[in-house]
């Protein structure tokens, strides 16, 4: 132990040195800053545009140079409270010593010697991917082989070394039962500590263009997905930046909830966006959420409604919209002569400026007749620009002119009218699109994108797509549309909640994403209690669950579920730091809030951009999915609210929020559901 504590007393050290270090660098470069604002003001008007050019290149690199030192000062601070949390002596192959390797999440070192590795560095992939014994890492020479003759775990608060813990396996249960029994937070944090081997290989995967996760509740996607965009911006530094990457976040309330993560690793935060983000950037009409979607298909229980959006979430029918649009649009192409007179052409020049309507039959059919229709139009209209000779300026202006008058030879363009006939043709009624439906909304992208183009580029390197259940095929289309780079995509295809998702549609997007599958059948989310409990809800089989012990989930019977819900409040008081009343509907969110109103404080939050930052709130299942909570309460589960299969769907997502204390409340019949777990 004393061995121990003089090494972290030495790596402190080195951090204090660290940083006074780099706040020296930084007062010299502020200074350097600041003297060169000046010149560059007295010169200004002194100076030619070549020397003015320079003096912006050396003041913005000198600003990024600063920030930088900033960001390293932020995350030496950060570790010195935990520097390192793992230990790997490893012996090379062929040598008579093991080398300590210390392991944290960056590297700190003095004088030369490396005292913590980063934790995405590839020697520190021994710690996750061995147990004691033999052992090898990847380097850009190749590999190195070797044997592990030791595997140490930390406990280290506020700078203190509370305790270590050798162990020949993976990642030691101890350590990992504390993580897990943590009260629950509103901000994802890092969990470099505790990633498991098969969320390691996932992390560090390089020869797969597009990864597919399908995870279990509470294997750990969404912090898998975030600890991989840390470790490829680490690894590929040279080649993006935080700026190339994007997550496609299901929620701007769930962007909230993982807004810390990256910056913990050291890392800027990446872009996020959400798929209704890029809708009402690009349709510019009033969108149906996909909340209230998701409480007409309850309330309703609309059959034919089910069936539409079922069969909108098919590959059957993205093939239908393919189809239509290349061999049906595309072909309504029937171009007249274009003719134009400009103001000084005389008769010998006037045939310069005709466009027949052969040649423009044979520009859109022939010669870029294996494009979609926007990018035939736009290299169409950069043709006519072109034969007209115009400069950069006038063809900004012109180009736009011509794509217009090249559209009129289209029976329609405008994209709802299109979206319609194409449901005439497959047997699907007219929609009114003064608010566009939710499942609508992808189908009409494809056609826009096809059609006329995008309205914004996306263009990043890297992208993240969560709760791919969430998503249709038609989206996926899309998705590979505007981000043609590799991706990771995540979800689990138990937790849908609109239509039910078999095996064979994951086969079939893995195949239609051309990715490489993963299945994460781990949880480590829940006590075991509560994971068993929600397995049995929908009858999963082949988890595995965490051993971490706790109380069993209750099945509470009431004459007066809004009395059961004050007394299960009220005896949970400072128990917990985060409690949730997880409704099905939004409208039942509003009956419960209503009963509770003024007898106790809580949060209403529905798919809202709010944080859950309060001890208790109401909410929805489909709002809360990818949060947890340390205590759940899902009422009105009886037998009409929970019979059909998506209504089980549904109140596994609700239970699999839990962390530590779940219970359920039925007034007259409990829901069949109940029975079977």
């Amino acid at each position: 132990m004393q061995e121990e504590k003089k090494y972290l007393q030495k790596v402190e050290t080195a951090i204090d040195d660290n940083v006074q270090g780099l706040m020296i660098e930084k007062k010299n470069l502020e200074e350097y800053y600041n003297s060169t604002q000046s010149e560059f003001s007295s010169f200004f008007y002194e100076s030619d545009v070549e020397q003015l050019s320079r003096y912006k290149n050396i003041i913005a690199e000198t600003e990024a140079q600063i920030n930088l030192i900033d960001k390293k000062i932020n995350l030496l601070n950060g570790q010195k409270s935990r520097p390192y949390f793992a230990r790997v002596d490893f012996k090379e192959k062929d040598s008579l010593n093991s080398q300590r390797i210390y392991i944290g999440i960056g590297h700190i070192s003095s004088g030369g010697d490396q005292l913590v590795c980063d934790w995405r560095a590839p020697i520190s992939s021994l710690y996750y991917d061995y147990d004691e014994g033999k052992a090898s890492y990847e380097t850009p020479d190749g590999d190195v082989e070797g044997e592990i003759t030791l595997k140490r775990q930390y406990s280290i608060e506020n700078g203190q070394l509370k305790y270590f813990i050798d162990t020949k396996q993976n990642i030691n249960d101890e350590i990992l039962q504390q993580v897990l029994s943590k009260t629950s937070s509103t901000k994802m944090r890092e969990i470099v500590a505790s990633i498991q081997k098969e969320q390691n290989s996932i992390i560090r995967e390089e020869k797969f263009r597009t990864i597919l996760v399908q995870g279990v509740a509470g294997s750990g996607k969404t912090s898998i997905a975030l600890h991989r965009a840390g470790y490829l911006l680490f690894k590929h530094r040279e080649d993006f930046s935080s700026d190339d990457v994007l997550i496609l976040s299901p929620s701007n309330l769930f962007s909230s909830y993982v807004s810390e993560v990256l910056p913990e690793l050291g890392e800027d935060n990446v872009i996020e966006m959400t798929f209704a983000h890029i809708a009402k950037t690009e349709l510019r009409k009033n969108l149906q959420s996909r909340e209230s979607l998701i409480d007409e298909i309850y309330a309703g229980k609309n059959q034919s409604k089910l069936n539409e959006i079922a069969y909108k979430s098919s590959f059957e029918f993205l093939d239908e919209l393919l189809k239509f649009l290349n061999e049906v649009y595309a072909k309504l192409f029937d171009p007249r002569d274009m003719v134009f007179k400009p103001k000084d052409a005389t008769e010998e020049t006037y045939n310069a400026f005709v466009f027949t309507k052969e040649e423009l039959h044979k520009l859109y059919f022939e010669v870029f007749g294996t494009l979609p229709v926007d990018k035939r139009i736009e290299y169409m209209a950069d043709y006519l620009t072109e034969r007209f000779g115009l400069n950069s300026e006038e063809t900004k202006l012109i180009k736009p002119r011509f794509k217009n008058m090249l559209y009129k030879f289209f029976p329609i363009s405008d994209i709802y009218k299109i979206c319609n006939v194409f449901y005439s043709r497959i047997g699907l009624a007219q929609v009114d699109f003064d608010q566009v439906p939710y499942e609508d909304i992808a189908p009409l992208l494809v056609i826009k994108e096809f059609t006329q183009g995008l309205s914004h580029e996306y263009q990043v390197k890297y992208v993240i797509i969560d709760e791919m259940q969430d998503f249709t095929p038609v989206h996926f289309y899309f998705f590979n549309r505007i981000w043609d780079c590799p991706k990771i995509v995540l979800g689990d295809i138990n937790q849908c909640i609109e239509k039910t998702l078999s095996k064979k549609y994951l086969l079939d997007l893995a195949r239609f994403l051309k990715a490489k599958t993963i299945i994460l059948n781990k949880t480590y989310r829940s006590t075991r209690q509560i994971s068993e409990f929600s397995e049995k809800l929908i009858g999963l089989k082949g988890v595995i669950n965490f051993s971490r012990e706790g109380s069993e989930p209750r099945v509470i019977k009431t004459n007066s579920t809004e009395k059961t819900l004050l007394k299960l409040i009220s005896e949970n008081q400072g128990k917990f730091k985060h409690t949730a009343i997880v409704c099905k509907t939004g409208d039942e969110v509003s009956k419960i809030a209503d009963m509770l109103k003024d007898k106790v404080e809580y949060e209403v939050i529905v798919g809202s951009d709010m944080s859950f930052d309060y001890p208790l709130v109401i909410t929805s299942a489909s709002t809360s999915k990818g949060i947890e909570f340390d205590h759940v309460i899902v009422p009105n589960v009886d037998d009409v609210n929970y019979r059909s299969s998506l209504d089980r769907n549904m109140l596994y997502v609700a239970s699999t929020r839990a962390l530590h204390q779940l219970e359920f409340l039925y007034e007259n019949k409990k829901s069949k559901f109940l029975k079977k777990a």
